[in-house]
């Protein structure tokens, strides 16, 4: 009992200890960094270009004073795999996309389909689900270059306007993973984030210098001044069918789209010609504080029926008309008069019923009245998709609206 106390006692028992420590971390500290031996990418850009897939990476690394330092890699191939290999070897390290923020497809791709390199990137490259996809328009070198410049001179990142953009219009938040569940739903739709980058300034554009020519070694090439580039996020959409791009859809349209969706801003709502008591045939412009809209499906015999509630709570912001009246000075004034109610309401149920018909012209469901119909009347609605097809329901579907105004929480 003596030696087996002798034996472990804490003298050696520390010494055990220390010698296990020692050799776990002393081959650690030999070991090389992993930023010797993998490129952080923060975001991906792919594109088809005669037959072969262009890909271009957006690496992170270190810059003086701990500056985060972008630089632009590009690879091609015949297929996604020799192009991450071309791209890794432009690099000369394993590209590693576990901080891949942003997933970037060209309109060639997207035209293609885009399923089959979405599930190479995600299950065998392991980029995170909530990783950003967008659809780009423009050449692949001037589209990433550029937004790495935006990276480096504005202190802006894709994925940063991209966050900002989905609290306000929540049809463009394109995600992997609800791309992925739009993907397995039954109509088999997918919407994403439309963007660019052009030559010519436009309206709601940030300037980015683009030379246009991305090193294959990541190296900066001066060819005197740089020719000007615009990045442009309209609010501009890409739609999707069975993982194929089937239509873009303008900003003003999305605008309407927003009015079927919860938990999203609307912005501002313009109405025009209003004359009463305070306004002389004044454009009126208010700001919507809250939007809410509740929706509820039914069937009037064999017909569905979708009724949107919906609720706007709206302050007036700003007054356009040539000759204002002097009571537009008074403060106790409610300029949100029963005229300008009126007008608002009959707006708001043009621009849905507008979307309404938007959809059926284009065969997709951005309301999700499928998915309403399925849920809360399952029995009815299948009888009533036997003699339909999920391309064609819509045509068949009464839409209602009841739109309430009020500058009252």
């Amino acid at each position: 009992m003596q030696k087996l106390k002798s034996f472990f006692s804490p003298r050696k028992i520390v010494v055990v200890i220390l010698l296990l420590v020692l050799g776990i971390t002393v081959p650690k500290l030999n070991a090389p960094a992993m930023s010797d031996t993998e490129a952080i990418v923060t975001m991906l850009c792919m594109d088809k270009q005669e037959d072969k897939i262009v890909m271009s990476a957006t690496v992170l690394s270190p810059g003086p004073d701990n500056i985060a330092n972008y630089q632009v890699f590009t690879g091609a191939g015949n297929t996604l795999g020799d192009a991450v290999e071309a791209t890794s070897l432009a690099i000369g390290k394993e590209m590693g996309f576990a901080q891949c923020e942003v997933m970037a497809f060209g309109e060639n791709l997207c035209d293609e389909g885009i399923m089959d390199t979405l599930d190479f990137m995600t299950r065998t490259k392991k980029v995170g689900r909530n990783a950003f996809l967008i659809c780009f328009g423009g050449d692949i070198n001037d589209f990433s270059e550029a937004l790495s410049n935006l990276n480096k001179e504005k202190s802006l990142k894709l994925e940063l306007i991209m966050n900002f953009d989905k609290r306000y219009i929540l049809s463009k938040e394109g995600n992997i993973e609800s791309f992925y569940i739009g993907y397995f739903n039954d109509t088999s739709l997918g919407i994403m984030p439309k963007v660019s980058i052009k030559n010519s300034e436009e309206d709601n554009a940030i300037e980015v210098a683009a030379s246009g020519q991305t090193s294959g070694s990541g190296s900066e090439q001066n060819s005197g001044t740089q020719e000007k580039k615009y990045f442009i996020n309209d609010g501009s959409v890409s739609i999707f069918k069975k993982g194929k791009r089937v239509l873009d859809v303008s900003p003003e349209q999305v605008k309407k789209i927003n009015y079927f969706v919860n938990n999203s801003q609307q912005g501002t709502i313009e109405v025009q010609d209003v004359t009463d008591s305070i306004y002389n045939h004044a454009n009126v412009v208010m700001d919507i504080v809250r939007k809410k809209n509740k929706i509820s499906v039914s069937f009037e015999g064999n017909t569905p029926v979708f009724k949107s509630n919906i609720e706007l709570v709206v302050f007036v912001e700003q007054v356009l008309e040539k000759e204002p009246q002097k009571n537009m000075l008074k403060r106790n004034n409610d300029f949100l008069t029963p005229a300008v109610i009126e007008k608002v309401k009959q707006k708001v149920i043009e621009d849905m019923q507008a979307c309404v018909d938007f959809c059926r012209q284009n065969k997709i469901d951005m309301l999700q009245a499928y998915k309403h119909f399925s849920k809360l009347t399952p029995n009815k609605f299948e009888e009533y998709m036997r003699t339909t097809t999920v391309d064609e329901f819509l045509s068949g579907v009464k839409f209602t609206f009841d739109v309430k105004v009020t500058n009252e929480y």
